[in-house]
């Protein structure tokens, strides 16, 4: 297994995790813009992981600024084939993710993980994360 940075060009197995892993059916031509702009953001970092040239996982990091708390990163996406689950894929995500919080200068990170994504919840337990608080989370669209 390889965990890179991501590229534009992985853009189609982006759109395949998210669709198919996460559940969310964003357009494969926007997916593409949002990807490329997203690595234009020095605040933001995505890594895939890569088995035998296939991308079966990756995790998208963005920096958690706030007034009362130290500078962290926060989790905005990790997504593993459902094949390559098990296999430490999203430890290996993870990791990669922690290393880069340390190298600039962050002092831990963050996630939301939906309150059904029970796996998910265990994983991210056995990674040494701990629950702080159950929340609601508010959208309004324009």
């Amino acid at each position: 297994m390889t965990i890179r940075k991501a590229t534009v060009n992985d853009y189609m197995d982006i759109w395949s995790l998210n669709k198919n892993s996460l559940g969310y059916d964003y357009p494969l031509n926007k997916t593409k813009d949002k990807l490329q702009f997203v690595l234009s953001l020095p605040a933001d970092k995505i890594f895939v992981a890569e088995i035998n040239n296939k991308v079966v996982g990756y995790i998208h990091l963005s920096a958690y600024e706030c007034i009362y708390f130290e500078s962290m990163k926060n989790i905005l996406a990790l997504a593993v084939d459902e094949n390559y689950r098990n296999q430490g894929v999203g430890r290996q995500l993870i990791q990669a993710g922690e290393a880069w919080a340390k190298e600039t200068g962050s002092k831990g990170i963050r996630l939301s993980s939906g309150f059904n994504r029970t796996e998910a919840h265990q994983f991210y337990r056995h990674c040494g994360y701990e629950l702080r608080k159950e929340q609601k989370n508010f959208i309004k669209m324009f």
